[in-house]
């Protein structure tokens, strides 16, 4: 079973193969000859599907094979578009039977007409036939002979990497410098041991030079050395040839015979005595190093092995000991990047003339620290050396063109060597705007609405959809942002050099449309984005019959229109404050739609025909929308459902029987009915409420509702996050509490007393993330929420009564904690043995600042990794914020682990000015 339905490289293929084999099941009543015709084109498209798997992997098709492999792309989805109309009809034939008379009788004109619709159909499908035959036919005629095909022997580009004369690098001695101590002898017993060094990093960060680098500096300590690069289908023999003829300093001819087994077992004779140094460089995966490793005896002899790789997961798969490290490759400071563009042109920036330094900031930050990057747009710089032509290169950058086919080829090899359900994954990010965060759900559950994540039965595609997300990351396709103490982000960004190479794959493959006012309207839109600078008459023009994805970023406040649209499977409106109500007007049209996000738009009001969009998947509403239609209650297919904490949800949501994840919702504000509907959701996953009661709210309403909640539990429910709102008439929650539910994860408390939630708060075996968000906190408190063993996140924003210490009987398992400091705060020794992270806001104008009420135990948090640190300005000079901040520095440094300090200020414009 393929892991996608629909993929930048066979478009909607799998999808449609499996609809027409749906269609030829007894369910769907379909004239003889229709079904002839249909198995027909299953058959056929089998075959043009293998044909688009096997020109996926090739990375420069001869123009006759691609320009067939686009056609029938494009074929795939004008086919799906037509059987989707197909099945529409046929589900809401077999939806609308009923039983009585008065029906069956009003059916029977009605029926006349489905003969017809019938024959119209069988007409479309032996359309459809004769449109794949002549596809066919067409490229028969045209076939190129495989002796004809154009040769590209690419010479490989590391090659200039490995041979790159010291004097013309930059940036290099301080990472250089780091490796060679990593590897060096420390003196002790772990210098006889076998090290092992991986540096990570994406394509074009400098990982062959850097370990060249080392390489030669480190080689004249060992007896034998070898520095081999691995391609992305390694012929395995060639390479271990290689090392045994450059260990034993001999000819390749003569390293003996072509034998896998034969190579790896003279090597590991030839080293058993030896001390060694060996670089793998540009490693692919995780099976091709295992192969190599076992080649590698460890010895006692301080034996070095060096390994680069654009995959985490292969960087640490060796990491088993104290002896494996992992470095991260980081792109060169803007200081550094602007010494070698300015050396590599004038020798030096002393010589760069006055007018040509503005442009080269900008082409600077395209390039964004990545010296390959910098090197290629030096070259075009060069020979251009005046301020026009300067400034045509800044503009030509923004594309694929201005990268140069250098660094597109190293960056290409990393989008080629991935599956292709990630591809797919990847190509989309180009649906967003330059520079933009992109936050991880709602990418998720579009790649799930767009048929990119296909799971097994029963497989949760958000879940198996983050693990795509992630796989991106580990492979530096993608820039995590937003990193917590598991390391995992909730949002990323993407390079600009690579998004511009992703967008040139795009262009080639009519995945997804950028425009422009020279803009092919004439190309048919599968995908289009409107990033808010298109001029309005190019707006107007779009037909976007046929776009499957139509993402909006703001300012636009304009839309093409939609009224065609029925094949949109994702629209995304999300923060367009410029659209409002009558944007939406006519959604009730798309009938295919998957996914809606109208969060942070100014549309408050849904239509009622939204109820007929019977295959919505996602809704995200605004905040602002105070009822949903009772029309909403009839989507079937609805899985995850985002509204605001005052939206009004539908009397009978009970029926919505598919839902898994609902948030963020007032159960007050509802129905008399809610709690007995919300026990219908036995499907619920995930569920986020706001216990905010009025008084009009008794007892009994309240008791349902947390029956319902374990009613959920007992079937599917596992997280369930809670935000209190609590006033001193609200006893139910301090008095009774809620029971122990094991969904519980996330407890919030927005107004009230700690004490009022302790016992609450202390039932629940899985809370993981607490947040006091205001009121009074006291010691005894802190030390109450430290007793919880599972809580892994604590955070305290509120004025404290008096100093707090941590001592080292709480908090066992805390990795993160967020304290906004009033009072004082103590770490005793022992204190929170697992904490990676520390958040802390300093409000400097609430303090009696000195440098001794900062020696607060900072140096006892043992697993202490970052720092992150908010200074509020307000009322102090900045004389003493600065101090403040080398009192932070000095801190930081003084820990053993010498964690990242990580420093932002605010208010800064109501400072105290400077005597």
């Amino acid at each position: 079973m393929e892991r996608f339905l629909v993929s930048a490289a066979t478009g909607a293929m799998t999808s449609l193969l499996g609809k027409l084999g749906t269609m030829l099941t007894d369910e769907y009543k379909l004239l003889k000859d229709v079904r002839g015709d249909i198995e027909f084109l299953k058959d056929e498209l089998e075959a043009m599907q293998t044909f688009l798997l096997v020109m996926a992997d090739v990375e420069e098709p001869n123009p006759q094979a691609k320009l067939r492999a686009d056609a029938v792309r494009e074929l795939s989805y004008d086919i799906e578009e037509k059987i989707d109309k197909f099945m529409l009809f046929f589900n809401h034939e077999s939806s609308s039977k009923s039983k009585s008379i008065k029906e069956i009788l009003g059916k029977i004109k009605p029926k006349v007409l489905d003969i017809k619709t019938r024959h119209k159909i069988a007409k479309d499908v032996r359309d459809i036939k004769r449109t794949v035959e002549e596809t066919s036919k067409r490229y028969a005629r045209y076939q190129i002979d495989g002796s004809s095909m154009p040769r590209n022997n690419r010479v490989d580009p590391r090659l200039c990497a490995i041979y790159k004369d010291p004097s013309e690098l930059v940036g290099i001695d301080t990472p250089r410098d780091e490796l060679v101590k990593l590897m060096s002898d420390d003196g002790g017993e772990l210098a006889t041991q076998l090290t092992i060094v991986s540096i990570v990093g994406t394509g074009g960060l400098g990982k062959t030079t850097l370990a060249r680098q080392v390489y030669n500096k480190l080689g004249a300590n060992f007896d034998c050395r070898a520095f081999v690069s691995i391609s992305r289908s390694p012929n395995m023999t060639k390479i271990l040839s290689s090392i045994l003829y450059q260990l034993r300093n001999q000819d390749q001819d003569h390293a003996g015979p072509g034998d896998p087994q034969f190579i790896i077992d003279h090597i590991r004779e030839f080293l058993k005595d030896k001390r060694y140094l060996i670089v793998i460089d540009d490693i692919w995966d995780v099976p091709t190093w295992k192969l190599l490793e076992c080649a590698f005896v460890k010895g006692c002899h301080g034996n070095r092995l060096m390994r680069t790789t654009r995959n985490n997961n292969v960087a640490i798969s060796c990491c088993s000991s104290s002896r494996n490290l992992v470095y991260k490759i980081k792109p060169l400071s803007h200081a550094d990047s602007k010494r070698l563009l300015f050396k590599r042109i004038f020798g030096g920036e002393e010589s760069c003339p006055s007018n040509l330094k503005e442009a080269s900031t900008d082409i600077l930050r395209k390039c964004g620290g990545l010296p390959l990057a910098i090197n290629v747009t030096s070259s075009l710089l060069a020979t251009r050396k005046t301020e026009q032509k300067w400034n045509e290169v800044r503009s030509r950058i923004t594309s694929a063109e201005g990268i140069g086919s250098h660094m597109k080829h190293i960056l290409s090899m990393s989008y080629f060597y991935l599956p292709l359900y990630l591809r797919s994954c990847l190509l989309y990010l180009t649906m967003f705007p330059e520079d933009y965060e992109v936050q991880k759900e709602c990418l998720v559950h579009r790649w799930i609405s767009e048929g990119f994540i296909c799971g097994k039965d029963g497989e949760d595609l958000v879940e198996l959809g983050d693990t795509y997300f992630y796989e991106l990351v580990n492979r530096n396709l993608i820039e995590p942002v937003e990193v917590d103490y598991n390391g995992k982000a909730s949002s990323c960004r993407v390079h600009d050099i690579m998004l511009d190479l992703l967008i040139d794959l795009s262009n080639g493959e009519n995945f997804s449309s950028l425009l422009s006012n020279k803009a092919n309207l004439a190309r048919r839109i599968r995908r289009l984005s409107l990033m808010g600078n298109e001029d309005e008459g190019i707006i107007e023009q779009l037909d976007v019959s046929h776009a499957r994805s139509l993402g909006v970023f703001r300012p636009t406040k304009q839309l093409p229109s939609l009224m065609k649209s029925d094949v949109l499977h994702v629209l995304d409106l999300s923060g367009c404050r410029g659209l409002e109500n009558h944007h939406v007007r006519d959604i009730g049209r798309l009938v295919q739609l998957r996914y809606l996000n109208i969060h942070g738009t100014s549309i408050n009001e849904l239509p009622k025909k939204i109820g007929d969009l019977e295959y919505l998947e996602t809704l995200y509403v605004d905040p602002g929308m105070i009822v949903l239609p009772e029309s909403v209650s009839r989507l079937k297919r609805l899985t995850r459902l985002y509204v605001g904490t005052g939206t009004k949800l539908p009397d009978v949501i009970g029926n919505m029987e598919n839902l898994q994840e609902l948030r963020s919702i007032n159960p007050f504000l509802q129905s008399t009915s809610f709690p007995e509907e919300l026990g219908k959701l036995i499907n619920l996953r995930k569920l986020g409420i706001h216990w905010r009661t009025s008084r009009s709210v008794g007892s009994s309403y309240k008791e349902k509702l947390v029956s319902s909640l374990c009613k959920l539990e007992n079937f599917n429910l596992r997280t369930l996050n809670i935000s209190f709102w609590l006033d001193e008439e609200d006893d139910f929650i301090r008095d009774f509490g809620f029971p122990r539910l094991n969904s519980v994860r996330t407890i919030r408390l927005w107004v009230g007393k700690f004490c009022w939630i302790a016992k609450c708060m202390l039932s629940h075996a899985n809370l993981q993330d607490l947040g006091i968000m205001s009121g009074k906190i006291e010691q005894q408190d802190v030390e109450t929420a430290g007793s919880i063993s599972t809580l892994a996140e604590f955070g305290v924003f509120p004025a404290c009564e008096g100093p707090v210490t941590i001592t080292s009987r709480g908090f066992q398992q805390l990795q993160e904690f967020r304290f906004t400091w009033f009072n004082g705060l103590m770490f005793e020794a022992g204190a929170m043995p697992n904490l990676k992270e520390l958040a802390l806001t300093i409000p400097m104008y609430m303090l009696n600042y000195s440098e001794s009420c900062f020696d607060f135990g900072i140096q006892h948090l043992a697993s202490l990794a970052t720092i992150h640190v908010q200074i509020d300005c307000r009322a102090v000079k900045a004389a003493d914020v600065a101090a403040l901040v080398c009192v932070l520095k000095s801190m930081a440094v003084a820990h053993p682990n010498r964690p990242a300090l990580k420093m932002r200020t605010i208010c800064e414009e109501d400072m105290l000015p400077d005597e």
